[in-house]
């Protein structure tokens, strides 16, 4: 798909589908009133006579305007001037893509809204267009062998402004939004991989790929008798019952040429399917374990993004992969463990997998002498209960990181919400016979596992995300969302800013 940018000259774009956008104030903007100039009042009129609706979302497409070259003409309704914020931004753009993928349109230009300015600017807008079109657009269609009536793909999408210093704003929001449009396929088609396919072994080759397509990136793969050598035995038992190996993927990006620049680490779960274990889960919806790596595909498509854009900065991505699979080597309730760290666990409930293998991961990162650590992890349904399928969750050891996330999180859209942790939490995971604990009970499940998770990363400023509620949708539409991907790019394009003055 084709994003440009061009001075306003709609004699020149006949051959495609003009997009505008109007609120709800009786204002026209100023291409509409000459549009409505011209046609001799034909839009004004059919304002009047309630023919067009301006609500948020309202569509109404016109066809030969008279007087004019224009043979498709979109209006799309703004809603209140005052109220259109980035939230609205995004259902406005998907409104106008529903209505070119009803109509089958495959080309458009969309002239810059005023009401845009006001709230969102044209930087920002650009990166939003790229990613609705791109979500809206997204199809995985790897494994079919027949597909029928599928409606034509947007080709060109061109924003058309006569203001100079906007097309500039335009340009580069569409550069950083394209290769962070392609980070979020990339993760999506990874999390969407059955697990058959998709194991450990595949997300280390993924890697490897990565590193091979960009210079700036080293990926190394440690495996289970590196891992073993590492002391890394609570990741370890969690794979033991496989027979696919487990596979630690280490993927290095440089982007600043100051030797003593500290990376900023990100580690992604990769559970590539979690039966549960011993503790195994119910039926119902286990197909949908296949996303228990969401972390690591999060990561990956973050890799992926930061290198297309070059960024100045260190990044370290690890893509935390092994299965958790019931069978007479499993690990089981009540063994204990001892970590990395030197630290033990008791094991209260094989289903608490993931901050196992987190657990070591954190332990090991500490060599890079990182400036951050975020983990990325679909790791409880407890977060499902407290923040539904809206928020991701945000566990910290460090306020500054806290708020650089969260800002990060308001800026790209991506809700994010913050969790405390203290002593009371952290008593919940005490042990009788071991240093902890890997389940604390049901109250507080996700705040008791970031407790967990803390008990290894004091050496540095860290922050966990839980994404077991946002990183994929069920029923229908069943799929990888692609989230957090865009929160963390903001993150990661905020901090390069740093190194760029």
């Amino acid at each position: 798909m084709e994003f440009l940018v061009k001075n306003i000259d709609l004699a020149a774009q006949i051959d495609d589908c003009i997009v505008l956008g109007l609120c709800n104030d009786n204002q026209l903007s100023t291409v509409a009133e000459q549009i409505n100039t011209i046609s001799q009042g034909y839009i004004q009129d059919l304002i009047n006579k309630g023919d067009i609706t301006l609500q948020l979302g309202d569509v109404t497409l016109l066809y030969q305007i008279p007087n004019t070259p224009i043979r498709k003409l979109l209006i799309v309704g703004c809603g209140d001037k005052k109220a259109f914020n980035l939230n609205a931004a995004k259902k406005w753009l998907e409104a106008i893509c529903q209505q070119l993928t009803t109509k089958a349109i495959n080309q458009v230009s969309l002239v810059y809204p005023d009401v845009i300015e006001q709230h969102t600017g044209a930087y920002q807008f650009a990166r939003i267009i790229t990613e609705v079109v791109d979500s809206h657009y997204y199809a995985f269609n790897h494994f079919k062998t027949q597909l029928k009536n599928q409606p034509p793909i947007l080709t060109k999408f061109t924003v058309v402004t006569d203001k100079q210093s906007l097309q500039q704003e335009l340009e580069q929001g569409f550069i950083e939004g394209v290769a962070l449009a392609e980070g979020i396929v990339a993760t999506k088609n990874l999390a969407n991989l059955p697990p058959n396919i998709c194991n450990a072994d595949y997300l280390a080759e993924q890697g490897k790929a990565l590193a091979d397509r960009f210079s700036s990136i080293t990926t190394t793969v440690l495996g289970e008798k590196q891992l073993a050598d590492l002391g890394m035995n609570a990741y370890l038992a969690v794979g033991q019952g496989s027979n696919n190996e487990s596979k630690l993927t280490i993927m290095e990006y440089k982007g600043q040429s100051n030797s003593s620049a500290k990376p900023i680490v990100l580690v992604g779960k990769g559970l590539t399917f979690d039966s549960g274990g011993i503790s195994i889960k119910p039926a119902a919806s286990m197909d949908e374990m296949k996303y228990d790596m969401c972390g690591a595909a999060t990561v990956f498509g973050v890799m992926q993004t930061i290198a297309r854009l070059k960024l100045p900065i260190n990044v370290v991505g690890l893509m935390a992969g092994c299965e958790n699979m019931p069978s007479a080597s499993s690990y089981r309730p009540g063994d204990i463990i001892k970590t990395m760290s030197g630290q033990t666990i008791e094991v209260i409930n094989t289903d608490a997998e993931g901050r196992l293998v987190l657990c070591d991961t954190l332990t090991y990162i500490a060599r890079f002498d990182p400036e951050y650590v975020i983990d990325i992890a679909t790791l409880t349904g407890a977060c499902i209960v407290a923040l539904g399928h809206h928020y991701n969750g945000l566990i910290a050891n460090n306020d500054q990181l806290a708020e650089l996330l969260l800002s990060a999180a308001q800026q790209s859209g991506d809700k994010t919400w913050r969790l405390p942790m203290d002593e009371a939490f952290q008593k919940q995971i005490d042990s009788t016979i071991a240093d902890m604990v890997n389940a604390g009970g049901r109250e507080g499940g996700t705040i008791t596992a970031g407790c967990f998770l803390s008990r290894f990363t004091q050496a540095y400023k860290w922050a966990h995300l839980d994404i077991a509620g946002t990183a994929w949708t069920s029923g229908a539409n069943k799929g990888a969302t692609g989230r957090p991907v865009t929160m963390l790019v903001q993150f990661l394009l905020e901090h390069s800013k740093k190194f760029n003055d």
